[in-house]
């Protein structure tokens, strides 16, 4: 089995800054970041498509960089 690890940093911009900060005031979802996650988790799915990499398992971790990026890492193992 080969070991896969692909990484994608994603950060958002001011003014959805502005709404998140906005969102979490009133207690509602944080749809900024939640896109923001989504948008990093597609690029590594079509980056595993585009290198047909099949995956045996897989796992996600998300760390926050800075104020308004963050890094999604897939890592697993190879088919």
């Amino acid at each position: 089995m080969k070991n896969v690890t692909i990484t994608k940093v994603v950060s958002k911009n001011i003014i959805m800054d502005w709404v998140a900060k906005f969102q979490n005031l009133i207690g509602s979802n944080l749809t900024t970041y939640e896109k923001m996650v989504q948008k990093g988790i597609t690029q590594i799915e079509t980056e595993i498509e585009q290198k047909n990499i099949k995956l045996n398992w897989y796992r996600y971790e998300i760390t926050q960089l800075t104020n308004g990026a963050i890094a999604i890492m897939l890592y697993g193992d190879q088919e």
